[in-house]
């Protein structure tokens, strides 16, 4: 018994010993646990840090191929630069004329500044006419890449004929240069979009503008519908665009011409 408790002490004083010296050490720290100190500050730094860096790094991975070269190129988002208008990008889903996404996981659209800061001026035309209507863009700059792989999907169709519903790659599209653009009118409120007479990518000569009055006089297209087109086409002049003659939806803002002599386009 006697031992046991001479080894109980014996225990308890190097148990103290031990405490006390590093209580001292607590007192009057060294250099070296000064150092792991501030490393320790350093590490939980990073800590509070990294969620915020995770973050970003997320943002930027949402980023596609396809956005990321429009931006590179000096394309703006339409929606930075006016975000009231509302955008539907058809093309990154499969209600499109040919069926199929072609964007991926683009999911905005990219114009040259001049042309987006014209369709601002579009939009405010707009709102001027009727606070509840907004431009409702569809489509604006389309890579190269993109326009032949839209091309192709048409290829039991000859070349003479698919012309009409979709530009020649070898020449080049408006669109490539991020100098056109796709869009109709909608509703705010009710999130319609105005009836005008045939839909988006609508391959019928009803949707031709050269070809309205022929169909407003055979009660095909209504007045209605056919003064929903002229409000879109006069809102779209005060921006300095005008309407392809077979597509009303379709709006250029300038000459192929002139793109290609102003701009590179966005393969």
């Amino acid at each position: 018994m006697s031992l046991m408790r001479s080894s109980f002490t014996l225990f308890l004083f190097v148990f103290l010993v031990i405490l006390l010296n590093s209580c001292d050490h607590q007192e009057q720290p060294d250099s070296r646990y000064q150092k792991t100190n501030e490393q320790d500050v350093e590490v939980a730094g990073f800590e509070r840090i990294q969620p915020v860096y995770d973050t970003i790094l997320a943002q930027q991975l949402k980023i596609s191929k396809l956005e990321k070269k429009m931006i590179d190129s000096g394309l703006v988002n339409i929606l930075d630069v006016d975000s009231t208008i509302q955008v539907d990008v058809k093309y990154t889903t499969t209600d499109n004329f040919v069926g199929i996404d072609l964007y991926g996981d683009l999911n905005k659209i990219y114009f040259q500044p001049e042309i987006a800061q014209r369709l601002k001026k579009v939009q405010a035309a707009i709102k001027e006419v009727d606070s509840s209507l907004s431009l409702l863009i569809y489509d604006g700059t389309r890579p190269v890449s993109v326009q032949r792989k839209m091309w192709n999907a048409l290829d039991t169709i000859p070349v003479n004929e698919r012309v009409k519903f979709v530009s020649n790659p070898k020449n080049g599209s408006i669109h490539n240069y991020g100098c056109a653009v796709d869009l109709t009118l909608m509703n705010v409120d009710t999130k319609d979009t105005l009836d005008m007479g045939a839909g988006f990518d609508d391959p019928r000569k009803i949707a031709y503008p050269k070809f309205e009055k022929q169909f407003l006089e055979s009660g095909e297209l209504t007045h209605k519908q056919f003064n929903n087109r002229l409000l879109l086409r006069e809102a779209m002049r005060k921006g300095g665009f005008w309407v392809l003659p077979t597509e009303w939806w379709h709006f250029n803002g300038y000459s192929r011409m002139d793109a290609k002599e102003k701009f590179s386009p966005i393969e």
